[in-house]
């Protein structure tokens, strides 16, 4: 056992790496999600207050409008405290848990195979390959709401195998994990449940046990009690704003379609049962679902979203694949209830992912990640039997190739995250808010009017963040909008102005600031600065009418 805890120890160091090597840089920017959670951890550590002036949020804030889960939030408030608003204060709590998610998944996988032979190694060969996937080594290294679920859920399910295998009291502190989880991200307020009734459905009578039973019971009430303030939420039309806005049963063409393929046809019968919209949007939430399994997804072009993918790889490994084939072969040759509780996550996991018009979508399905490398684990497990029947010098010269193709794959994704990708997708990351709004800031006082442009989004927040703006100045200084699908935005901030068209006859006679995308800056006007994209495309242009 000692062995394993060293072997642990330098996975757990690795993953650390991985998720915290440079990253104040790569990503090369806060993107306004980031920015905003940021500020509003700011603004609870100074005031209690969120950006909208409202106490202690429980179920959510406000944010820009779509409401986002209160847990990231209240969780950056020491890092901000420590490290000030800045990309290692905002992103701290994402790696952090990214990394005690890989020991986490050694613990789960521990617990959850106590009767399989090979559990140390599973145990290990999941948590070494968690620990360098691509996929969560990204979603590690930026400030998403959906890394900390994660981790939350994963520690729900170490601490109800814990409870299980061990004492049943780390039963309630499971059910607690749990609803933090729930609370963390939008998309495991439906995943968690689902898995807990896939737990409780393998492990019925492991929970129903007369001894067990007055834990269950008020572990059950704790988590219900827990969960109050969400579902007063729910009540609330708010709660539905984000859903509303992404998921495809919202999407008309698929009802208009239907209206006109039934009227084609003469409103025959057979139509109203081939073109039934129901019918439409069942094949449409599994054209969706099925998007998660596309194996370019997953090995060759990874999330079209360069935020949660490098474009240049996979979410997977390539070498992965084989390890997948045999693990699944291996897994259902396993032919335990644990096996077949795997294999239900490994289906639920994109259920709830699936329901969005962008789909693979590499964040909403994160609770996916732990299944392939847990399968990838049984397949080298597999492998390692198979291997066993060479003679030693055949089975060394394969360990070594493998571990030869691992390295060489592992040092090319570093070598193109942290060389190329920041220059290649550094507009994708809103880089040069801050380097805008620190020059401007340095040079307010010089001017009457501070005219932002609204090109790249959200400007307002950068400007509080990156600006110091203090939550008071902000909540007595603004002048803000609602567009018609409830999302906020701020037209102006003190004598900040965003604005889409940057230019305005309003401006005459008076000293103004100009920040714009090189369209917006005529030649009459005094350019002061240029501020640069990393691939040296020009994002702002900083100019003056004096």
């Amino acid at each position: 056992m000692k062995k394993t805890y060293i072997l642990l120890f330098v996975i757990i160091l690795i993953a650390g790496v991985f998720r915290f090597w440079g990253i104040t840089t790569d990503p090369p920017s806060l993107y306004w999600d980031e920015v905003s959670q940021g500020f509003n951890s700011y603004s609870i550590l100074k005031t209690g207050y969120d950006e909208h002036n409202e106490f202690l949020p429980i179920a959510r804030f406000q944010a820009f409008g779509d409401y986002k889960a209160p847990v990231y939030i209240y969780l950056d408030v020491p890092f901000i405290a420590i490290f000030g608003e800045t990309p290692l204060g905002v992103r701290f709590p994402s790696a952090l848990f990214g990394t005690l998610t890989v020991l986490v998944a050694f613990g789960l996988v521990y617990e959850l195979l106590k009767d399989h032979k090979q559990r140390q190694t599973l145990a290990l060969l999941t948590a070494f390959f968690l620990s360098i996937s691509p996929w969560h080594v990204q979603l590690s290294r930026a400030a998403y709401e959906g890394n900390i679920a994660t981790f939350f859920t994963l520690l729900g399910l170490y601490l109800f195998f814990l409870a299980k295998n061990r004492h049943f009291f780390w039963f309630v502190l499971s059910g607690i994990s749990f609803v933090l989880g729930f609370y963390a991200f939008s998309v495991h307020r439906v995943f968690i449940p689902l898995i807990v009734i896939a737990l409780a459905l393998f492990y019925f009578k492991d929970l129903f046990v007369k001894k067990r039973l007055a834990i269950l019971i008020g572990g059950c009430i704790l988590g219900l009690v827990l969960l109050i303030p969400f579902m007063l939420y729910l009540r609330s039309p708010d709660s539905r704003l984000r859903f509303n806005e992404v998921n495809i049963f919202s999407d008309i063409s698929i009802v208009e379609q239907s209206n006109t393929w039934i009227k084609e046809e003469n409103n025959s019968l057979l139509s109203h049962i081939l073109h039934n919209r129901r019918v439409m949007f069942t094949f449409s939430y599994l054209n969706h679902y099925f998007d998660f399994f596309n194996p370019s997804y997953l090995f060759f072009t990874g999330d079209v979203n360069p935020r949660f993918s490098m474009q240049d790889s996979g979410e997977l490994y390539l070498w992965e694949l084989p390890l997948l084939i045999v693990g699944a072969y291996m897994l259902i040759k396993y032919k335990k209830r644990e096996s077949a509780f795997i294999i239900a996550w490994f289906i639920l996991a994109p259920v709830v992912a699936a329901t969005a018009r962008e789909t693979p979508h590499a964040l909403r399905s994160e609770t996916y990640i732990p299944t392939y490398e847990m399968i990838a684990a049984f397949g080298m497990c597999g492998i390692i039997t198979m291997l066993s029947k060479f003679k030693p010098l055949y089975r060394r010269l394969c360990y070594i190739a493998f571990g030869i193709i691992v390295l060489l794959t592992v040092i090319t994704a570093v070598h193109n995250y942290f060389a190329h990708f920041p220059i290649l997708y550094s507009r994708e990351w809103q880089y040069g808010y801050k380097e805008a709004v620190t020059y401007v800031k340095s040079q307010e006082n010089k001017y009457d009017i501070i005219a932002f442009t609204q090109t790249y989004g959200r400007p307002y927040i950068y400007v509080l963040f990156y600006g110091n703006v203090s939550p008071q100045t902000y909540w007595t200084t603004k002048n803000e909008t609602r567009d018609q699908f409830g999302l906020y935005n701020v037209l102006s901030l003190g004598k900040y102005q965003f604005r889409n068209t940057l230019i305005q006859p309003s401006d005459a006679g008076k000293r103004v600031l100009y920040v714009g995308d090189p369209t917006q800056i005529p030649s009459s006007l005094k350019i002061l600065k240029t501020i640069n994209f990393l691939n040296n495309e020009t994002a702002f242009v900083i100019a003056t009418n004096q």
